[in-house]
């Protein structure tokens, strides 16, 4: 009996081992421009390695039926174990939580997730983002420092070409491209330049900062007195419309500047053989989006000093990108799923994402430089989608900074370096998640109604459909306070307190 006894012991033993050692099921979105099989990258057997925690991953790439999913575990029929890759939204993190689908990170970090606790010890700032109103943590970010910024590039070897200097005034801007549609900086023979390759209004308020003026999405800037303003109210945006207005009449914008589709749809769509640069001045986090990458390094970011002398940008993304990771109420093993993500937010696993394997994937050469090994079987983009996590939908992580800048790619340097420094004078005007949900609510409701109307008046001032008078312009701000500027402004202001 006591030989049985033991036997059955180590059998109840060895079973508890087993079920400990369930994969965990990981389920995440991934957007079908991106190519990847979740099941056969080599990156989810590399995390178990480096972990101990075996996972059974699955990618969404059809938006409607990863909703379903959401959909489905806050009903809780679905057993998916984590959300990676999650995509979620503050709306979407709350009603997760209520409807008990996902549990609460808050206090589990500190037991379970070293790196992570030192990062947000050394940032409270990114704990606070992180965090619902009542202290509750949702899901998990991409934490990065150093993220590309939107930048407005000039083409330095036009203004080369047309023996001029650097622009460090908006008139000096404005002559230089009037030069650039009136002689043939790209030297082909041809009157095909567009000057201000900006499409659309939300393209053209990037230059809201040459005017001194740094505002959101929400339209809201900060006055001289640090409080939050409706940024048309600001007097400096009547001269930034001015400006759009006289870009319009010198031919500086292109014809189809307020009614077109982007310049890069046309070039896909056109002759892949003809790569003549026709743009003089564009909208970017990276040039090669717009243009030939064999042009990048002839365009510059183009950063003019305000009223004030100082020189101020926006920052679009921030450092924090919430909703990446989720932990559902049905993982039996939460500890082991914030143990497998943790690696993420240190060197070495963000170095998987990324990366790859040192000496399989990337080698670094003589000059301190790396670059990824590829051959007539495997080239850049497959080892992306079979080794790599980084593309399509952010994934909770630490950016690997020092590692990604010192990719050996003069293209990638020169973008780098011009993104530092942009990213050394910019700022972000509301933080995130300033608001209460329900403030939100009503700060979304607002913008979404008043974003039309900015845009509208801004292209009908600028190509003259209405004509840019004292009583034109104030009639504009009115309608804008009827629909809610200043209630918006107060919201952000009244949360600031």
């Amino acid at each position: 009996m006591k030989k049985t006894a033991a036997v059955l012991l180590m059998m109840i033993v060895m079973l508890a081992g087993c079920a400990a050692a369930e994969p965990l099921r990981v389920t995440g979105y991934e957007t079908e421009s991106v190519t990847r099989s979740w099941e056969n990258n080599l990156f989810f057997s590399r995390m178990e390695a480096l972990t101990g925690v075996a996972v059974q991953a699955a990618g969404i790439a059809e938006e409607k039926d990863y909703l379903a999913l959401l959909e489905s575990m806050e009903k809780g029929e679905d057993k998916t174990d984590v959300l990676f890759k999650a995509n979620l939204t503050r709306e979407q993190e709350i009603r997760l939580l209520e409807s008990g689908a996902l549990i609460d990170l808050a206090p589990l970090i500190d037991a379970h997730m070293p790196n992570l606790s030192a990062l947000l010890a050394a940032h409270p700032q990114w704990k606070e983002i992180i965090s619902l109103d009542d202290g509750r943590i949702a899901s998990l970010p991409l934490l990065n420092e150093h993220e590309r910024q939107a930048i407005l590039w000039i083409n330095r070897a036009w203004l080369e070409n047309l023996g001029l200097s650097m622009p460090q005034t908006l008139e000096e801007l404005t002559a230089a491209l009037e030069q650039m549609i009136a002689g043939d900086p790209n030297r082909n023979h041809a009157q095909d330049e567009t000057a201000a390759d900006l499409l659309g209004v939300y393209e053209m308020r990037w230059l809201l900062p040459y005017f001194g003026i740094v505002a959101d999405d929400y339209h809201l800037a900060r006055g001289e007195d640090g409080t939050y303003v409706f940024a048309p109210e600001l007097p400096a945006y009547r001269a930034f419309i001015e400006l759009l207005k006289q870009w319009n009449d010198k031919g500086i914008l292109g014809s189809d500047a307020f009614t077109g589709v982007h310049s890069t749809a046309i070039l896909s769509a056109g002759d892949e053989k003809d790569t003549t640069v026709k743009s003089g001045l564009i909208l970017s986090m990276t040039p090669y989006t717009h243009i030939p990458a064999a042009s990048t390094a002839d365009f510059e970011p183009l950063l003019i000093a305000g009223p004030d002398g100082s020189i101020r940008w926006r920052d679009l993304l921030g450092e924090v990108w919430t909703g990446c990771f989720a932990v559902s109420a049905h993982c039996e093993d939460p500890a082991a799923a914030l143990k497998w993500v943790d690696a993420l937010y240190g060197e070495e696993g963000a170095l998987l994402a990324y990366g790859g394997v040192e000496g399989e994937d990337y080698q670094f050469s003589g000059n301190g430089k790396w670059s990824f090994i590829t051959d007539s079987m495997r080239d850049i983009n497959a080892i992306r989608s079979e080794v790599l996590m980084y593309t399509g939908v952010a994934m909770p992580a630490l950016y690997p900074a020092e590692f990604i800048f010192s990719v050996d790619s003069a293209l990638d340097q020169h973008v780098f370096s011009a993104s530092e420094k942009v990213r050394a004078v910019s700022e972000q005007v509301t933080p995130a998640y300033a608001l209460s949900m329900a403030d939100q609510e009503k700060a979304n409701a607002l913008a979404a109604q008043l974003g039309g109307m900015v845009d509208r008046g801004i292209a009908r001032f600028a190509t003259g459909e209405v004509e840019l008078t004292d009583e034109n312009y104030e009639a504009w701000l009115e309608e804008l306070r009827g629909a809610g500027s200043a209630e918006l402004t107060a919201l952000f202001q009244q949360a600031q307190k």
